[in-house]
Order: structure tokens, then sequence, then C-alpha cells
């Protein structure tokens, strides 16, 4: 069941960090009595707070007995945060694999001068990947963002390695769409300056995610 409310992220990480302290199983009638206190949150909101934590995988929730027991310890969240981020890494591996792959095949048709049309048709397919996966990247970078930002009232040390991976992963993402970019300058040199020509190629290929006033790319 999704909550009620959109729990506030700053409060829902001030609880997420007592259970970590208390370091211990809650019933949900002490937590009613407990987390208006320590997230200074609602009593009608509770149930919404522990949702949202449990629909995030932040807390654990077990039905014992007749009622539901709640906790979360440090380890089981940075478990978690490990796991999103070897992910996320994961992810990146493979799209840098396929843009040095498909610029390989741009620097080869370049080089042996092909038919512009051949090589749109022989590459289209890939680089419209390149586009989803481009959109993709950006929406997990935001959620690494996001997650960063629920987590920095806990340990310094976690906060300070957890920032530096998600800049890491912006660093790729950020190197990954210059190389779009560069073969969207190969596409206008290809097509000789003509505007339309252009225009038309671009929009066929990042579809969506084509940006009328700049004519080209969204940036992340």
């Amino acid at each position: 069941m999704a909550p009620k409310i959109q729990p506030n992220p700053q409060k829902a990480a001030t609880i997420l960090a007592w259970f970590h302290k208390t370091a211990q199983a809650h019933s949900v009638k002490d937590l009613e009595k407990t987390l208006p206190q320590v997230g200074a949150i609602s009593g009608m909101h509770v149930k919404d707070y522990l949702q949202a934590l449990a629909d995030d995988n932040k807390i654990r929730v077990e039905k014992i007995g007749s009622g539901n027991w709640y906790w979360s310890f440090p380890s089981d969240e940075k478990k978690a945060k490990d796991a999103a981020l070897e992910k996320a890494q994961d992810e990146f591996d493979r799209v840098n694999a396929t843009v040095m792959e498909l610029q390989a095949k741009v620097d080869e048709a370049g080089a042996a001068r092909a038919d512009d049309e051949d090589v749109l048709t022989e590459t289209g397919g890939d680089r419209k990947t390149l586009i989803a996966k481009h959109t993709e990247l950006a929406k997990e970078l935001e959620k690494l963002r996001t997650e960063l930002a629920a987590y920095s009232e806990q340990d310094p040390v976690e906060v300070e390695k957890k920032a530096a991976e998600t800049q890491k992963a912006r660093d790729e993402a950020e190197k990954f769409t210059d190389q779009i970019y560069s073969m969207e300058g190969w596409i206008k040199t290809q097509c000789a300056g003509d505007k339309e020509a252009i225009t038309n190629v671009l929009k066929m290929l990042y579809d969506d995610e084509y940006d009328e006033e700049d004519g080209g790319l969204r940036e992340l």
C-alpha cells in the first residue's frame, strides 16, 4: 500500500537514523508514541513514514503475533547502498563499451568515406539505443543524488564516500554525453551544413530527447 502523504526526506532520514541507533525491533504501538517526537511529525503520519521507508527497503517489517514489527540496522542500509551503486557502475561500464564500439564504427566509416545514407542506416538503431541510455542514466544519477541527500544525517565518512561515487558516476555520464555530441558533429559535417537535413536526422535519432531550442540532445 502506498503512503497517503509524501514523507519529508530529512524527517525520514532522522527516523531511519533513530532506528539504526536503537538497533532493535519496535511494534507499531510503540512507534506511534515515539516517532512523533523523534521525527517532529504528526502521530497520524507515523504509518505513512513507516510505509515509505519499508517501500524503499530502508527498514524491514515482519508480522509477529498480531501486529507488525519494524527495525533497521546500519549494515542493512550500507548493503543496500553498495548494491545500488554497484548496479549503476555496471550500467555505466556497459554503456561506455557500447559508445566505444559505436565510435569505432563511425571513425571507420568516416575514413572510408562511406555513403552517408548507408552509414545512418547501419548505425541508426545503435544511436537510438544510446539516446535511451542517456535518459535512463540521467534518471539514475538523480535518484542517487536524492538518496545521498536523505543519507546526509548519518555517518560522515559514509556520506563522503557516497558523494565521491556519485560524482564519479556523473563524470562518466558527461563523458558518455560528449561521445554523443562528437557523433552529432560528425553528422553535421557529413550533411555539409544543410540545416534542414541535420535537423531531420537529429530529430530521428534523438526522438523525445531532441531539444528544439538548442537544436540537439537535451543536457543532463
